[in-house]
């Protein structure tokens, strides 16, 4: 297809396009970006505003279970979502920071909560849906009351129960049928914690917040068919606290039918620092990536609150952040981990996505979709003094990580729907008429110049540097800091000084200090039309020079006029152009 062809479809494609990405050049440059910005799709709301609750794929329906609404009032519904609409039921008990889990059978055991509203108490209660009649059967009681626990499914239908908040813990078997039997002490007072099969038949236990929110020193893993132990990686890193409820198996990056049970999930050190481990069977160890984790973007704290959601199809990773609960607007921040590489023993590529502030947003329950996009429904909301609890949300966010093809079939009604096929056929006459118009001889040029070419994968990986270099010294204006160096970049960026300087040099034709002084002098350009009244040698420290010879220096050498000659020539334009 040819370049008027192509520059054709974009442009009457472009309106579909519901990434709200910058563009095909942008798309390309996300695989080495450290920081991309993406725009979520809002979709039809929930009937009812909740947070706690869960969120499932079941039977290829999209389905929230039930949480708390308004009031920090426990709801005793549910939602599946059908034919562009959420579809409301009934359930029989509430299970306000309760679990949900999907068995083999395809139905979903849901168990615990809270007793009442605000958070109180813990509950017994334990109901099974029927994906297929949307129906709720009210049928067992836990042997622990319980909330803010972990439910995974073994072989033979037993479902291993664990984790409490605010009440004692025990290890508790589900037979499968209707008894609940608490089968094993636990050696720490778990909440919302990591239960990882190792065997069909056995399972690893472990968190780093005890039942009453408090941090743990030592972490010690239960095991369910074994004695509890330690490993060394947890002397430094601890398992991260988990904001909202989880799905263990949403983790799993092994291959059951090979007898490997590989997991993946997010730690943090003593400094702050986040990281990705993986547990393979009872070993423990760190995912080693191309770059530190993000725990800032731009003057915001970033507070990672879920576990780590994987795509097993495109080996991807996904942890949900956000800004501190102290401001009234909050950044959706995605992690994204691509693990791929880790099979061939090589760094595991990162990004932090990222939508501009939304008023009110705390967080939300995510899934990953059958085709590979991040979901986002309901969540906690917040208004300037009150707790967040008690303002749930009703959005539902869609971010396309990966096809289309669901938001089409089952988010979308179908008149838009037809509107975007009818565009889509007229797109492709456009394009067919365009393409014959030309002349063969342009044809045959324009076929040659798309012959792929070969990534080069050190022209990507000093992209990538060169990404995370602008970051840091642009975008978080450490250019303002009189004491950078290479050095201290380097050391931030976890890289030698020496490949700092190859890649400034190779991408931007200038030595480090040149490229940092370029930013400094066109930011004392701006301050200088600001502030007309302020003194040069002022305006050169504020700018990131340790002195007002340098900066006066690098002024001239940069413009070919002294600071005084340029203000006064923008003042004189100034009054040309009144």
């Amino acid at each position: 297809m040819n370049r008027i062809a192509i520059i054709a479809f974009l442009c009457l494609f472009a309106p579909l396009n519901v990434l709200a990405q910058k563009g095909s050049t942008d798309r390309q440059q996300q695989a080495v970006c450290p920081t991309v910005k993406i725009v979520h799709e809002q979709l039809p709301s929930l009937n009812t505003p909740r947070s706690g609750h869960h969120t499932l794929c079941v039977n290829g329906e999209i389905t929230v279970f039930g949480g708390h609404t308004s009031g920090f009032v426990p709801t005793r519904t549910a939602e599946y979502f059908k034919d562009g609409a959420w579809h409301q039921m009934d359930m029989v008990y509430t299970h306000d920071a309760g679990s949900a889990l999907i068995l083999k059978s395809g139905k979903v055991l849901l168990s615990g909560g809270f007793e009442r509203g605000l958070g109180i108490g813990q509950s017994h209660e334990v109901e099974m849906y029927d994906p297929k009649t949307h129906t709720f059967d009210g049928f067992g009681c836990l042997d622990t009351k319980r909330a803010s626990h972990t439910q995974v499914e073994l072989d033979h239908g037993k479902v291993v129960i664990t984790g409490n908040w605010y009440h004692e813990d025990a290890i508790e078997i589900y037979d499968g049928d209707i008894t609940f039997t608490n089968v094993k002490k636990v050696s720490q007072q778990r909440t919302l914690t990591n239960v990882f099969r190792i065997a069909p038949d056995d399972v690893i236990i472990f968190g780093g917040q005890g039942y009453k929110g408090n941090d743990f020193d030592t972490i010690i893993v239960d095991r369910l068919k074994g004695e509890p132990f330690t490993d060394p990686l947890f002397e430094t890193w601890k398992p991260t606290h988990l904001h909202i409820s989880i799905h263990n198996d949403d983790s799993f990056i092994g291959d059951e039918a090979k007898g490997i049970y590989s997991y993946l999930f997010p730690v943090k050190n003593k400094e702050g620092q986040l990281a990705i481990a993986k547990a393979d069977g009872i070993k423990f160890s760190l995912v080693p990536t191309t770059g530190p984790i993000p725990t800032k973007f731009q003057e915001n704290t970033i507070i990672y609150y879920s576990q780590i959601l994987v795509d097993r199809k495109a080996q991807k990773g996904y942890i949900m952040g956000n800004d501190s609960i102290h401001q009234t607007s909050s950044h959706i921040y995605i992690l994204c981990i691509d693990y791929s590489p880790m099979a061939e023993g090589k760094p595991c590529p990162v990004t932090l996505y990222y939508t501009d502030p939304i008023p009110e947003f705390v967080d939300a329950s995510p899934l990953i979709t059958p085709q590979g996009n991040l979901l986002l429904t309901g969540g906690t909301g917040k208004k300037e003094n009150p707790s967040h609890n008690f303002y749930p949300l009703a959005h539902v966010f869609l971010f396309h990580f990966g096809s289309d093809e669901f938001v089409a079939t089952s988010f979308l009604s179908p008149v838009p729907w037809l509107l975007g096929s009818i565009l889509l056929l007229a797109v492709a006459i456009i394009c067919i008429y365009l393409f014959y118009r030309q002349p063969k001889q342009e044809q045959t040029v324009e076929k040659e110049d798309e012959t792929p070419k070969t990534p080069d994968p050190k022209e990507a990986a000093n992209a990538e540097l060169m990404q995370r270099i602008h970051h840091l010294v642009v975008e978080e204006k450490q250019f303002l800091n009189s004491d950078l160096t290479v050095s201290a970049l380097a050391k931030q960026i976890g890289t030698h000084r020496n490949n700092i300087s190859a890649c400034v040099n190779l991408i931007k034709g200038c030595n480090f200090t040149q490229y940092v002084n370029g930013y400094r002098i066109e930011y004392a350009k701006q301050l200088m039309l600001k502030y007309p009244d302020q003194k040069a040698n002022a305006i050169g420290i504020d700018s990131g020079f340790a002195n007002d010879t340098s900066f006066f220096r690098t002024f001239r050498a940069l413009t070919g006029q002294t600071p005084g000659d340029w203000k006064k020539q923008q003042s004189s334009q100034t009054k040309t152009e009144e």
